[in-house]
C-alpha cells in the first residue's frame, strides 16, 4: 500500500501513469525509495527534474529487474515511447546528488 505522503512526491509531481485510486500498486522504483528514504527526505528532491539516464545501469539491475511492471507492463523498458516512472526521476536525482 503508498503512503500518501511519499504518492504526492514521487507519484504526482513526476509520474504519467500516476492514477488516483490505484495505491495499491507498487513500481519497483516506488518500493525503492519508501525504504529507503522518508517523506521528509524525499521533500528536499526538486519540483522539475529531467533525466539524463546517467545511472541507468544501476536502475535497471537493481530496481527495474525487481519490478512487478518489468517483465509484462513497463512501456519504458518494453521498448514503447514512454518515459519511465516517476520514481526513476527521484532515483537518478538521488543518486547523483551523493555522488
Amino acid at each position: 500500500m503508498k503512503k500518501r505522503e511519499i504518492t504526492e512526491i514521487i507519484c504526482r509531481r513526476y509520474c504519467k501513469y500516476y492514477k488516483e485510486g490505484k495505491e495499491d500498486l507498487l513500481c519497483g522504483t516506488y518500493r525503492y525509495l519508501a525504504e529507503i528514504y522518508s517523506a521528509g527526505e524525499l521533500e528536499s528532491v526538486p519540483g522539475e527534474i529531467t533525466p539524463d539516464f546517467s545511472v541507468d545501469s544501476y536502475i535497471l539491475e537493481e530496481i527495474c529487474r525487481k519490478c512487478d511492471f518489468f517483465a509484462d507492463g513497463c512501456d519504458f523498458r518494453g521498448g514503447n515511447p514512454g518515459p519511465p516512472c516517476g520514481g526513476y526521476y527521484v532515483v537518478e536525482w538521488l543518486r547523483k546528488e551523493s555522488g
